[in-house]
């Protein structure tokens, strides 16, 4: 030590102390700085990596999503043409009770009574017109023909 006071002055050692000491801040604030640069230089690559991530959970979730809805698509669908398949049925079981119907008055007023009242043959000419709408094409056509010319009232018979 008192070698190096002799060597050097005051002033030199205390230049040399103070040079130490900014040489210290700068390898301290060079470690700040490389270590933060590292930090974004990751952390950069962290968000673009947590960004894909979760647009790749919004398209898995969209991918369910759209999985579920051609499942209920297709399940709507199906009873869909249930429900078709049953109004079909029901059109022709109705236009089958309306031609039983029609039959069964044709012949009560044809062949029974021989004459017709204005509100029955109205009654018979609503049902047929339901029969027509429900698309019934068959032999009830000549049966209300029939039904059509027959008198109004009994008094008529006797003519």
């Amino acid at each position: 030590m008192i070698d190096l006071l002799e060597a050097y002055s005051v002033s030199d050692i205390l230049i040399f102390i103070l040079m130490l000491g900014l040489a210290i801040k700068g390898a301290v604030s060079f470690w700040d700085w490389a270590v933060e640069r590292l930090r974004k230089a990751f952390n950069k690559e962290t968000v673009q990596q947590k960004k894909e991530e979760t647009i790749e959970a919004h398209f898995q979730r969209d991918d369910e999503l759209l999985e579920k809805l051609s499942q209920n698509q297709n399940e709507l669908r199906s009873e869909l043409r249930m429900i078709q398949d049953n109004i079909t049925l029901l059109l022709a079981s109705d236009k089958d009770d309306i031609k039983s119907w029609i039959t069964e008055k044709h012949h009560f007023y044809c062949y029974g009574q021989k004459w017709i009242d204005d509100y029955s043959l109205e009654c018979i000419e609503k049902r047929y017109d339901h029969y027509e709408d429900e698309g019934g094409n068959s032999f009830i056509k000549e049966l209300m023909d029939e039904i059509r010319k027959l008198p109004k009232s009994p008094d008529a018979l006797d003519n």
